[in-house]
Parts: C-alpha cells; structure tokens; sequence
C-alpha cells in the first residue's frame, strides 16, 4: 500500500473513533478463506462494493462475481449495492450495474453522493455538524454555525457527476470561474494542474469547504490482458491532497472544513439500516480494507475482502497491520 493511502485510511479511522462514539467490531478477527456457498446461509443481507469487487469500467465483470449474484437472487437473499461512485444519481447507477449483468434496482442502490442532499440542507439551515465525518451530531460537541446559500461549487470529476449537484440544488461553475462561496466539490481525480491551481485558491480562503463525494482513496484498473491489475489514486487522494495545501493564514493554519461522504463512514450505514429488516444478518462484501471492511466494523457486519484488486495478494498482510484492520473472510470467486 502507499505510504500516502496509508495515512488517508488511518485518517479516517482517527476522524470516526474520535467524532462519534461508535464500539466498533474488532477489527483483527481470525480470518478463513471461503466460497460463497460458505457463506449462503449464515447471512440474510449481502452488501456489495460495485468498481473493483463486481465490476470495473467498460463493463468489464470480475471472474466469479455474477456466479456470487445469481446464487443470492435465486437464494432470495436481500441484496444492496453500497457504493462510493458519485458519478451520477443512485439511479442512473443501478442501471450502469443492470447493464453489467447486476440487476440493482434503485432502491437497492446506496452510495455516497446520494448522502448530499441531506448534508446540503444541514449547511443551508446551519445546524451543528460534525465536518469531519459529514454527520449531524449535535450531542458531540458540535456549534451552531453561519447558513450558507450553498448555490454553486467548483467541481472536479466526471461530468455525470454534476447531476448529483444538480440534485441539490447546486451548480458547478466553468473551470476558470469561482462561486459565490468558497466551496470546492470532488467527485473523482479529473484534475488538471490548472484545475487543481484554482481549487486551491478556493479552499485557502476564509471559511472554505470541501466536499468529498468519493472518499475512495485508490482503486484498481480492470486488469490488462496478462490478468495484471494497476491500482490508481483517485478521489479520496485528491481530496487529501487539496485539504493539505489549503493549509494558511487565512484558516488558521489548519485548512478547509472537509465533509466525507460514504465508506467507511457512519451516515451511509445508517442508510443501509434503515432500509433492511430488524435483526438482519448482514455482510458486506468489498475489495478494500479502509473502506469496505472498516466501515462494516463500524455498522456492526461482517465482512468478505476479495483479495488481489485493491489489495494485492503480496500486500495484504502489511496492510492489515499498517491499518489495524482485518476481514471475517476472504471471499474465493
């Protein structure tokens, strides 16, 4: 792993254990390898990483995984797609998915820019937030701050994703231009050395804030044609990258408020509660450990790591002591 992927994930960690009193599960448990047939009866809800886990782009899908979701279907076990692509609304992303082979409908579909709206309105209305984890926590310690028009932001990342802004209410600005207040919106790592110049004059004003649709830190490419599979930063990268050089005098020294959207993050596991039965046997099923994994520590699942994406197989174990975390299981296509 990155000596720079490293500290986002363990930054993440540090913002979640110290901004919201959660008892996570442990996050070093005796790990077995396992197939999915392993797993078809001890669990009645299976969540799915998308990019990575299920899928990449071009409509590439992974050895094994349609076998894992055609099993649950036929089984008729309750299936949610939690993702962190913020590239368009939930869904236009069920549809990406369904064009893929993964029938998700819409409902089944939760990912991290559908968080927006909820936090935009916060901000609007000025209730005490907790910025770090993007969460409304008024019993943390939280203030009441200034309410802002929130009308526009300068965005980076694919051009579908500004329907999520859209959604809310929110334009992004042409690329040579700055909005009304100073707030930068990061989807994914569309950058240019230009683009990234002018979001960073942005984040150093006064009162900036930074929203990070995508907290993905790296993903993998679909692998080449040898089976080889790269990994990339991507927006979560990007995000850090930006927070750390907003850091002036204008901010104390300290940089932009930054909010963070999805895994592993508690907001988008309450959303998947809430819309599962009572008492539901739940595991989630992803290909990174600062993400996928640590975030169902923190919803209280279990989990199923696929080994050799996002986390290569050479790797895994320095990974897991770097970041403290560990699956229940690694899941075999």
């Amino acid at each position: 792993m990155d000596k720079f992927e490293t500290e986002i994930y363990l930054r993440y960690k540090q913002i979640i254990q110290s901004s919201v009193a959660l008892a996570p599960k442990e996050c070093m448990p005796e790990t077995r390898h396992v197939h999915m047939a392993y797993l078809l009866d001890r669990y009645d809800v299976f969540c799915f990483d998308g990019y990575g886990t299920l899928y990449n782009r071009d409509r590439f899908v992974y050895p094994g995984a349609m076998d894992w979701f055609q099993s649950l279907r036929r089984a008729g076990k309750i299936l949610r797609l939690v993702t962190n692509a913020a590239s368009d609304v939930d869904g236009v992303l069920a549809r990406a998915a369904e064009k893929r082979g993964f029938d998700f409908s819409t409902e089944e579909t939760i990912s991290s820019g559908s968080l927006l709206p909820k936090l935009v309105e916060q901000l609007r209305s000025g209730v005490a937030t907790n910025a770090a984890a993007g969460i409304v926590n008024e019993t943390a310690g939280g203030t009441s701050s200034k309410p802002l028009e929130l009308r526009e932001a300068y965005y980076i990342g694919r051009e579908s994703g500004r329907n999520v802004l859209k959604a809310c209410g929110i334009t992004a600005v042409a690329m040579d231009a700055e909005p009304a207040e100073p707030i930068v919106a990061i989807s994914s790592a569309k950058d240019t050395p230009e683009t990234y110049a002018r979001a960073v004059k942005i984040l150093q004003k006064s009162g900036a804030i930074l929203l990070v649709l995508n907290s993905d830190a790296w993903a993998p490419k679909a692998p080449d044609e040898n089976g080889e599979t790269e990994r990339e930063p991507v927006s979560g990268a990007l995000s850090e990258r930006l927070r750390r050089d907003s850091m002036c005098d204008a901010n104390g020294g300290v940089g932009c408020e930054t909010y963070y959207l999805g895994k592993p993050f508690p907001q988008i596991w309450e959303r998947v509660k809430a819309s599962l039965p009572v008492g539901s046997r739940v595991l989630m099923i992803g290909d990174t450990l600062g993400t996928d994994v640590y975030g169902a520590k923190i919803a209280g699942f279990d989990s199923a790591l696929v080994v050799g994406r996002n986390v290569p197989a050479a790797e895994l174990e320095a990974d897991e002591m770097a970041l403290g975390i560990r699956p229940d299981y690694y899941l075999e296509p």
